[in-house]
């Protein structure tokens, strides 16, 4: 079975005004998916609607060098750990990587935290982007991110904010630019541009690369 045709008949039905939970477990059953297709599916497939917004809204961080970026905390985190460990990160069908990691709820932190921190940090002093990043209240530790994140700023020299707060998705769909993979928030009619900023960190990672070798080959 090809996981392709079971998107094609859940993307069907999606947009035929399924709701996506119930065309998941049609779908998954008549196919008989593993878990891990089923998690595949549900992250990488939305209807045309929500395609067609997210493109429309979807910005690169050029495009507001020197403005506010409002960061949903650890669904970036999540995503750039992913990335950099080398885990499954996914372009999805309406231009927005996604990672496949699990580990919202029972976030840990970890070196891979640290590193995550201090890329994001990275990209976004190139563009002189001023983060005010969010994190859930209610995951483990998000008090001790908050603060893991304040001293790295301090170390790049950038003037940003990190708020652990109890309705992240709530703000984050009132604000007017705003780096998520959530589709909820991406949807919310306030929300005018969307950053996906594991594109961003996997373009920065290819240019250092890139420059890398250019070096190499020029001693």
């Amino acid at each position: 079975m090809s996981i392709e045709k079971a998107k094609e008949d859940f993307r069907y039905l999606i947009n035929r005004g399924y709701k996506k939970d119930v065309a998941l477990n049609f779908v998954a059953n008549h196919y008989k998916l593993s878990k891990e297709d089923r998690l595949r599916i549900i992250r990488t497939t939305h209807t045309d609607e929500e395609i067609k917004i997210t493109k429309s809204k979807l910005k690169r961080l050029s495009d507001i060098k020197g403005k506010t970026l409002y960061i949903d905390g650890f669904n970036v985190l999540i995503g750039l750990e992913a990335l950099i460990k080398g885990n499954k990160v996914v372009l999805c069908d309406d231009n927005i990587y996604r990672d496949f990691e699990k580990v919202y709820g029972k976030y840990i932190i970890n070196e891979y935290s640290i590193k995550a921190i201090s890329l994001l940090l990275k990209i976004l002093k190139e563009y002189d982007i001023k983060p005010i990043i969010y994190l859930d209240a209610q995951v483990s530790k998000s008090g001790m991110l908050a603060k893991n994140i304040r001293e790295k700023m301090k170390d790049y020299n950038i003037v940003g904010e990190v708020h652990c707060v109890k309705n992240c998705d709530y703000i984050l769909k009132n604000k007017e630019i705003v780096a998520t993979s959530d589709s909820v928030i991406i949807k919310s009619k306030n929300v005018k541009y969307i950053v996906d900023l594991v594109a961003e960190a996997i373009e920065y990672l290819k240019n250092q690369k890139r420059g890398e070798n250019e070096n190499w080959n020029n001693e």
